[in-house]
């Protein structure tokens, strides 16, 4: 099988997803955690998914809080969900912008079929592609070990178990000879056991450790096989030199793939085919209004070009354009303030994007105002569209329960226009709605060119009646 440098998430994610009852007590919460071997739990509401985690389950302990209180006590986080074909560079990225220590997983249909968390990724990395040049020795000086000596009491450090990764290595005279983990104190704690134990009596012996000289290869491959979370480091005389945690190997695994894709032509494949997703999604921000969602300029003239190329080319049926202002919208933005408007803005934009087809292209032209290319459409069909759109926004009761309207321009192109004048046309409609008394459609017919183009028939735009033209 073809070795794969960079895998779906999909391939790698968790497929044990416990859905719970958020009305649960969190001491069921913790058996179900315990009996099926994971580190969350999930529960699903009107805004999606939410997550629980062994991490937060700590910390309401460490907090003195009761096992008794259900799930639904705490203000659950909302669980991130990537595609399960994503790139795993593309989602540890993600994970990184956003300090994530789990990331969901969805097929298709949007359904959740995974969860990922930082262990899976270790699972996933085929020790045989890094170099063996590096040292746990090198990394571990960077780290300060949490040790006690076995007599300690468990219950006087638990403040030192947070998160998944964390600790406490027991030294005899500086050589570790146990070693209590998270997990460990996550079983006591909910098994009911006594955390006035000494750390002789609950800790795991012996120890897996790795020698200072051991290379990044073996010690990955020894987390592989023992299924532990961390590198514990002795020197030569077995004195604890240091521990170093998975997430910091994992960092150094993805800087040494950098390295070996300057030699791997399958491999840097990977990587320009994600570079590609990301332009992409770079190409599309470009031609994507931040507020409102719906295209800016640049998509209406790329739009345009591509119709008119069209119409040249085949002597297709033509396009016609809708240009749209909201009526006294400054008088809202000065009542209401302009957080208010933003949200009329949205409000508007999603109206609009309700109406047009997918071949038409909606935009934001700037401010309050609006154009629509509504592509193999004559002057006759968009003049129904525009005032249909206009009684639905009249209609409409926004946000704060406000009404407004819509002033309304309609011209089709005429073949040999050029933008400008095109522009020119319907901007004058538009400026002949706003004079004429708002809330009107206004539509310019003075330009329509009779050309011997054979007639085309196309899917009107459904609509009410339309209002009389200049």
């Amino acid at each position: 099988m073809k070795h794969a440098a960079f895998p779906s998430i999909g391939s790698i994610a968790q497929k044990t997803i416990l859905h719970c009852d958020p009305n649960i007590p969190l001491r069921e919460v913790a058996d179900l955690m315990a009996h099926k071997q994971v580190s969350s739990v999930v529960t699903q509401d009107a805004d999606g998914w939410r997550i629980f985690s062994i991490e937060e389950l700590l910390a309401h302990v460490h907090r003195g809080g009761s096992s008794d209180v259900s799930l639904n006590t705490f203000q659950l986080r909302r669980l991130d969900c990537l595609p399960a074909s994503e790139k795993l560079l593309v989602v540890l990225e993600y994970m990184d912008n956003n300090g994530l220590h789990h990331v969901g997983v969805v097929d298709e249909r949007g359904d959740l079929v995974g969860i990922s968390t930082h262990s899976d990724i270790l699972t996933s990395i085929d020790p045989a592609i890094f170099l063996d040049r590096k040292t746990v020795g090198e990394m571990v000086a960077r780290h300060e070990p949490v040790m006690f000596t076995g007599d300690w009491i468990l219950e006087d450090v638990m403040h030192h178990f947070c998160d998944m990764e964390d600790a406490i290595i027991v030294v005899d005279d500086g050589k570790p000879v146990g070693i209590v983990t998270t997990k460990d104190v996550f079983g006591l704690i909910f098994s009911g056991a006594d955390v006035c134990k000494p750390l002789s009596a609950l800790m795991t012996s012996p120890v897996i450790t790795a020698h200072h000289g051991t290379t990044i290869n073996e010690s990955l491959l020894q987390l592989k096989h023992h299924r532990i979370k961390r590198t514990i480091v002795v020197d030569d005389n077995q004195q604890l030199v240091g521990v170093i945690p998975q997430s910091e190997l994992i960092s150094y695994a993805y800087g040494s793939w950098m390295n070996i894709l300057k030699h791997h032509s399958s491999e840097l494949q990977e990587l320009v085919d994600m570079l590609e997703v990301k332009a992409r999604r770079l190409e599309l921000l470009a031609v994507t209004d931040v507020l409102t969602g719906l295209g800016n300029r640049r998509l209406l003239h790329k739009k345009m070009d591509e119709e008119i190329d069209r119409i040249g080319r085949y002597g297709a049926a033509g396009f016609s354009l809708v240009m749209i202002d909201i009526d006294h919208f400054k008088h809202i933005n000065d009542t209401h303030g302009h957080m208010v408007g933003d949200l009329i803005l949205k409000a508007v934009a999603s109206e609009i994007d309700k109406a047009v087809r997918k071949t038409d292209a909606a935009v934001r032209w700037g401010g309050e105002e609006f154009t629509m290319l509504l592509s193999h459409t004559a002057l006759d069909a968009a003049e129904v569209f525009a005032e249909r759109l206009r009684i639905a926004i009249e209609q409409h009761v926004f946000v704060s329960d406000i009404r407004l309207t819509i002033s309304l321009g309609v011209g089709e192109y005429a073949p040999g226009e050029n933008e400008f004048e095109l522009f020119q046309r319907i901007d004058r409609a538009l400026y002949r709605a706003k004079l004429g008394g708002r809330n009107r459609v206004e539509t310019d017919r003075r330009a329509i060119i009779k050309t011997t183009m054979p007639f085309m028939p196309v899917a009107p735009h459904n609509g009410g009646k339309t209002l009389q033209t200049m």
